[in-house]
């Protein structure tokens, strides 16, 4: 058994200076919620509604159909909710028809989707199980896939990309045991030792870390000479000697969710894997999840159509005093309520991932209010 790793200790001044020091101060873009927020209405921002490319919406519609097919004849909700683990024919399936590469680009061998269609293809899956939701999200929206597009370099992207969107699942790990929201306290070391670093500490709730093939680690790397260290994000290979998953998770809903307990122990990772430069971590970390936290409230809009599905479909059919309870006052209002907030939840998500493709909004407040009015 290793020694239990020792934390910094830091007081709550030294922690929120850490956490403000890593994300991003300036704004090069405008922001549509920015502006409502300091009071002034800019509707040029946002309309009229931005709309993708042809070839974005014939690339995407032609996965979407490929993809509801394989919903409705390859996922078992049931079946996953009740073993409480994601088939490996499943994965084996999403794999073949390219699910693990939505948003890596042609050139490495995937498919190239914008986010529009990205999050769109969360919702559909999602409505079909939400486990299988979550394993793709973390995959893409905050596993190896979006650090790399944004801060890897080219050998890094040729490396690793091509793998990631066919075969290798990956996952991200920042949290541990005492370290949630507050990275001051991360305690997870990575000591520079030649062309290598050398990782030791403990990750906790690692979507996708139980089963992943590669690994988003992130780590504190000691100050020394040629070092100037702070939170560095690395990519690691999840079969490296040293690494143990001690633990997998379960959890009342999201039952095949492959989430854990993971050890490092004297874990070698080259040099040539460390994404961006030291002390760029959580800057990498929190920039990744500006786009990647579009998921949830996609995920969200989607269990929320499905809802409203049954609940019309059951409304339609079952009668009370002659008629279907649908036609009644009561229920019907409460129907029109799930209707209009299904499509309103839609349109959130939507007109972000859309200004997100466009590249000419800055996003971050209108993807946090997304994932705010999804997840309520």
């Amino acid at each position: 058994m290793s020694a239990p790793t020792q934390r910094p200790k830091v007081t709550e001044r030294e922690a929120r200076q850490v956490a403000e020091a890593a994300r991003e101060q300036d704004w090069h873009r405008p922001s549509f919620a920015r502006e409502l927020f300091l009071g002034r209405f800019r509707l040029d921002l946002v309309h009229p509604h931005p709309l993708p490319a042809e070839e974005d919406v014939r690339r995407g519609e032609a996965f979407l159909a490929t993809l509801r097919t394989f919903c409705e004849t390859r996922i078992d909700g049931a079946r996953i909710d009740r073993e409480a683990r994601i088939p490996d024919e499943t994965i084996s399936g999403l794999k073949e028809i390219g699910a693990l590469g939505m948003k890596i680009d042609t050139k490495y061998g995937g498919l190239g989707l914008t986010q529009v269609y990205y999050n769109r293809a969360l919702a559909l899956v999602g409505s079909a199980s939400p486990a299988v939701g979550a394993l793709l999200s973390a995959h893409q929206s905050i596993g190896v896939p979006q650090p790399l597009k944004l801060f890897g370099t080219q050998e890094q992207k040729d490396t690793f990309l091509p793998r990631l969107a066919r075969t290798d699942l990956s996952a991200f790990l920042l949290t541990e045991p005492d370290v949630g929201s507050d990275p001051a306290r991360l305690a997870t070391t990575a000591v520079p030792d030649g062309d290598t670093y050398v990782l030791d500490g403990v990750k906790l709730w690692t979507t996708n870390g139980v089963v992943a093939d590669l690994l988003v680690v992130m780590a504190r790397v000691p100050a020394s000479e040629g070092h100037p260290g702070g939170i560095t994000a690395f990519v690691v290979e999840a079969d490296s000697p040293g690494i143990t998953v001690e633990h997998r998770n379960a959890f009342m809903g999201l039952r095949g969710l492959e989430n854990g307990v993971t050890r490092f122990h004297r874990v070698r990772v080259p040099a040539a894997y460390r994404i961006g430069p030291e002390g760029a971590g959580l800057k990498i970390a929190l920039t990744t999840l500006n786009t990647g936290r579009l998921s949830l409230p996609a995920a969200c809009a989607g269990a929320a159509k499905w809802c409203l599905k049954i609940a019309r479909e059951w409304t339609a059919v079952r009668e009370q005093w002659g008629k279907p309870v649908a036609r009644h006052e009561a229920v019907g209002t409460k129907i029109s309520f799930m209707a209009a907030t299904a499509f309103a939840l839609e349109a959130v998500v939507d007109l972000a991932s859309q200004m997100a493709d466009d590249n000419r909004n800055d996003i971050r407040i209108e993807a946090a209010l997304a994932k705010l009015y999804g997840s309520e």
